[in-house]
């Protein structure tokens, strides 16, 4: 087990390499999914700060990675996107982030960013947020679910973790390498670092995980995963393309996030509200379960910590829009379905709303 176990490792840290991140020294699998891991990297920092009570969380309205700094037993400092000046993408809010680290850095153990993320929402700026987490003596943790397959989150990593700035980021297994639910894979710039996690391992657990990434990546091979990677590229692309023609077709617009390269957002202000919230009901009846819809006004309390706006990333002023994505694994086919599902549907849904309304008025 243990020789499987190093052999997993090694092939990760082999693809991570080949994927561009030559500055990655370290990769340990485990047998829990990305939220856990990354719960797990803060519990294993405790002792380097053990007076520390808060993580800063640069909001991104995702369940697990909040709630892992609960797991972990610290409180959140929640600090909001801002949006860039020429475009809809929100990003960090690098001066927000230094007044907190500034104020209260004894108190507070890593913050946590995100790389891979719904549109409108873009990856952090890593590479800032690294700089003032360096300047505060404060861990920087990484939360990179799925952004193994976007070049600009590896890049973005690979050019923080290389001056510095990055002590672990954390990334699915299922996501990244086409294996089940069930891994993931933390990953550092020096060795040591990796090494003070992996001891904090308190025993024995599932190899599973281990076992079907080998298993995967012996099949691929180099060659055959790279391919995956790149033809995500490329649909990713395709899939910009025919949205855009589609929201020109129905007088929608597609926001404008060109750091995030895995998902896009296009905005349902055609439709009145209550067939947002039904689109994306039946999208999912259609076999299109990766789409959702994201209105603006929705408020969710957890844990109790209220977030305004919930599921845009932002308590800034956003239009109701439609969130879809492309992972690897998808085909060009899936693209195609996926556009001409979404044009008809919508448009059903108004002329339909659009037939209410010219009967109410007669009434």
């Amino acid at each position: 087990s243990s020789m499987l176990a190093r052999i997993a490792n090694s092939l990760t840290s082999d693809i991570i390499e080949s994927l561009g991140m030559g500055n990655v020294r370290g990769t340990l699998i485990l047998p829990f999914a990305t939220g856990m891991s990354l719960a797990f990297c803060l519990s294993s920092w405790r002792r380097n700060k053990p007076n520390a009570k808060y993580v800063v969380f640069l909001r991104i309205d995702q369940l697990s990675c909040f709630k892992a700094i609960f797991v972990a037993g610290y409180e959140p400092i929640i600090i909001d996107c801002v949006r860039d000046e020429d475009r809809d993408t929100l990003t960090t809010d690098i001066d927000g982030l230094t007044r907190v680290l500034k104020e209260k850095h004894d108190k507070i153990l890593a913050v946590l960013s995100t790389t891979s993320c719904f549109a409108p929402r873009g990856p952090d700026d890593v590479e800032a947020v690294g700089e003032v987490c360096s300047r505060y003596r404060i861990k920087h943790l990484v939360n990179n679910a799925y952004g193994l397959q976007s070049r600009e989150c590896r890049r973005r990593i690979d050019m923080a973790g290389g001056k510095g700035h990055v002590d672990a980021f954390v990334q699915s297994l299922d996501k990244n390498f086409l294996v089940p639910v069930g891994g993931s894979l933390i990953a550092t710039f020096d060795e040591e670092a990796i090494d003070a996690i992996a001891q904090f391992y308190p025993g024995r657990a599932s190899l599973v995980p281990s076992r079907d990434l080998m298993i995967t990546l012996l099949h691929l091979g180099r060659n055959g995963f790279m391919n995956i990677y790149q033809r995500q590229t490329e649909l990713f692309e395709l899939l910009v393309k025919k949205t855009n023609e589609l929201a020109s077709t129905i007088s929608e617009r597609v926001l404008q996030t060109p750091t995030n390269l895995t998902s896009i957002a296009i905005t349902l202000t055609g439709l009145p509200a209550d067939e947002q919230t039904l689109l994306g009901s039946i999208l999912f009846d259609r076999g299109i379960t990766g789409a959702r819809v994201v209105c603006p006004g929705i408020k969710k309390c957890i844990l109790g910590h209220e977030f305004f706006n919930y599921g845009s990333h932002s308590s800034k002023d956003q239009p109701p829009y439609l969130n879809i994505a492309c992972a690897i694994g998808m085909s060009r086919e899936e693209v195609d379905i996926l556009i001409e599902t979404i044009r008809k549907e919508y448009s059903e849904l108004r002329a339909k709303a659009r037939r209410r309304s010219i009967v109410r008025g007669s009434e």
